[in-house]
């Protein structure tokens, strides 16, 4: 994977083992999620690797890459 891989809500749920809800809850409450990155298709989309880091420093999952 690369640092820059452009990931949206289904496949952040699916990495991370949680509901698309979930992930939207994470993006509403003032928690440090990342903002999105890009915008694909009128959606957000994010950076992998900032996701990642995010969930791993938040205790949301382990060691993620």
């Amino acid at each position: 994977m690369t640092p820059c891989e452009p990931v949206g809500i289904v496949e952040i749920a699916d990495r991370l083992g949680v509901t698309r809800s979930a992930v939207d809850r994470w993006r509403q409450r003032d928690i440090g999620f990342p903002a999105p990155t890009w915008t694909v298709g009128g959606r957000p989309a994010w950076a992998w690797q900032s996701v990642a880091e995010w969930a791993t420093d938040t205790g949301r999952h382990d060691a993620v890459t």
